[in-house]
């Protein structure tokens, strides 16, 4: 399960490290020069080796990241550190693009949070990576320990100068809500973790659209959902205490995979019960609600939107 949706001793000094000259360390650890290296020692290595290769020195440089996620065997795993091998060339340009930018953007991301949450004291160590296309970010508990994680190649793809602010709202946010909301595996935790997380973006970058919101990804959500809203919270009322990583994997994971709504639905379905939540209570409040308080209010906010579509059938 994704655990939602940053940072402490990493990034306390960090509105020093933004004036710095840009020599000066980033507030986070970065592996991502690391890996552009990696591919230029190896590239005459045959596949198989250089892939061993690359999960021994890659797993002692960030012990428990470059591993098989859930569901992943060993194989599938192998077989993604290849693919993203053969891929960096196409994607090294944009790739050294975000390494070089993403310490500017960073800076200016919590100073704009901070505007919004003066209090926000970071609490996560930091790592920006080469995520082998799992994320571009988010953050993930690795051998007991929660780190906050931006994955280069990924935000070399989607992102650009335009959105990176609102997606960096959006990962600081569950930094934020996360100090008092703690991670569960129901699925209606994930669905307040990511649609709050998504609404506070709307809310701290007002008048930005479903692609700044990156609720067009892998590809445009809304419509795909709008065009049957009943079935779509139907289904999410059955599903809402699943602990089902498939189940979750559909409502918010990426990918190709074949199912009635888009990729990812299950944060536009979040964030339009956040809106309405939004209307009664501010950002802020939302923001302090633990579990217990905030369970009935996904229960009462999706009743809600049930009745207004005219149920679901018995």
């Amino acid at each position: 399960m994704r655990i939602p949706a940053l940072l402490l001793s990493a990034l306390v000094a960090l509105a020093p490290a933004a004036a710095s000259p840009p020599s000066a360390a980033p507030p986070y650890h970065s592996l991502t020069a690391e890996y552009e290296r990696f591919y230029d020692e190896t590239a005459a290595m045959p596949e198989a080796e250089r892939v061993a290769l690359f999960r021994q020195r890659f797993d002692a440089l960030f012990p428990g990241f470059y591993e098989p996620a859930a569901g992943q065997t060993e194989a599938q795993f192998n077989a993604s550190i290849a693919k993203s091998l053969a891929a960096f060339p196409a994607l090294r340009e944009k790739y050294q693009a975000t390494e070089q930018d993403f310490p500017r953007a960073y800076a200016a991301g919590i100073a704009h949070f901070r505007a919004q949450f003066p209090g926000f004291k970071p609490v996560l160590p930091v790592w920006f990576v080469h995520s082998l296309g799992r994320m571009d970010g988010g953050t993930r508990e690795l051998k007991g320990k929660v780190y906050m994680i931006f994955g280069a190649d990924v935000i070399a793809k989607i992102h650009d100068g335009k959105d990176i602010g609102p997606f960096l709202d959006h990962e600081m946010f569950h930094v934020e809500n996360g100090q008092w909301f703690k991670d569960c595996d129901a699925l209606w935790c994930s669905l307040w973790q990511e649609g709050g997380a998504t609404y506070a973006a709307s809310v701290m970058n007002p008048g930005v659209d479903d692609h700044l919101l990156m609720l067009d990804q892998p590809k445009p959500i809304r419509a795909g959902v709008d065009a049957d809203w009943r079935g779509a919270l139907c289904q999410t009322r059955t599903d809402l205490e699943s602990t089902d990583h498939k189940i979750y994997a559909g409502y918010f994971f990426g990918g190709d995979r074949q199912q009635k709504f888009p990729a990812r639905w299950g944060y536009y379905v979040g964030f339009r019960l956040m809106q309405r939540l939004g209307k009664t209570m501010s950002l802020s409040q939302i923001d302090h609600l633990d579990n217990k308080a905030a369970r009935p209010l996904v229960m009462r906010e999706l009743d809600a939107m049930i009745a207004e579509a005219r149920g679901c059938a018995a």
